[in-house]
């Protein structure tokens, strides 16, 4: 069977799993955010014989399938983590290619009249300056399109790095301290402030964090992700490669958190 066969085949059956998902209702305010790293895309393409870059096309079908089934159960807001800062180190070949996928998968009009239809606030979370035209223009016409809508949130983390994300908050408050709109008594008195100068102001912090990909026995790590805004969120770090990634194996990570009494210190 010839790769774009292969690929095709791929495609069908993850459509058709996630078209399967289960029934499931998650209480109001129970997991209000979930947030997934999208690991593994280029390990389960090869697992199949397929070219790796082929992964990242697969994973863009379980994000949307992800999606649809979050706001099924009562996920108000989901984040996947797709490009981090230092994926650029990448070789130019699978830069390129990604950041043609993610231009043709922003502007798509199947996507985007299903995010408009089901009212939800699109978010890219993460540096801009980097990124191709193209992908920068869809970005911008999708939050411009989304800005009023509150059924739902989607945020795409793109170009996003924990670290690079504290120093541009950091920069932010520099900016309006020197406008005198800001004491910095006020940030000592409240520190919650400074989640406004972050890229997730406005919304509620994550309650979940999934890390797929993370093979057995591996000792997981975060990768920096929302250093600030999970530090009171559960963690899940799941063998199963992001494209694999089935609405069974989602369910049973959400129902683990679900079934789990967080303390927050107290």
């Amino acid at each position: 069977m010839q790769n774009g066969q292969k690929l095709n085949q791929w495609l069908e059956e993850i459509k058709i799993r996630w078209e399967k998902s289960p029934d499931f209702k998650i209480a109001q305010g129970k997991l209000g955010h979930l947030a997934i790293i999208c690991d593994g895309n280029r390990r389960a393409a090869k697992a199949r014989g397929l070219d790796p870059y082929f992964g990242h096309r697969v994973g863009i079908e379980v994000i949307q399938g992800a999606a649809r089934t979050c706001r099924k159960w009562g996920v108000k807001t989901i984040t996947f983590w797709v490009w981090s800062t230092e994926n650029w180190e990448r070789e130019e070949k699978q830069v390129k290619y990604i950041m043609n996928l993610a231009a043709r998968f922003l502007a798509d009009s199947q996507l985007r009249r299903e995010i408009v239809e089901n009212r939800v606030k699109f978010t890219q979370i993460g540096r801009r300056d980097r990124l191709p035209p193209k992908v920068k223009e869809a970005l911008a016409s999708l939050e411009e399109e989304t800005k009023s809508f509150t059924n739902y949130r989607l945020n795409l983390a793109m170009d996003y790095g924990g670290l690079d994300e504290v120093a541009r908050g950091i920069a932010k408050i520099g900016e309006t301290v020197e406008k005198e709109r800001l004491l910095f008594e006020k940030i000592l008195k409240n520190p919650q402030l400074i989640f406004n100068y972050l890229d997730t102001a406005d919304q509620a912090l994550p309650d979940l964090v999934i890390r797929t990909g993370v093979s057995r026995g591996e000792l997981p790590h975060t990768s920096g992700f929302l250093p600030l805004q999970t530090s009171y969120a559960c963690w899940a770090f799941s063998p199963v490669c992001f494209p694999d990634l089935s609405p069974q194996d989602l369910l049973s990570e959400i129902k683990k958190f679900l079934g789990y009494q967080r303390r927050l210190g107290k």
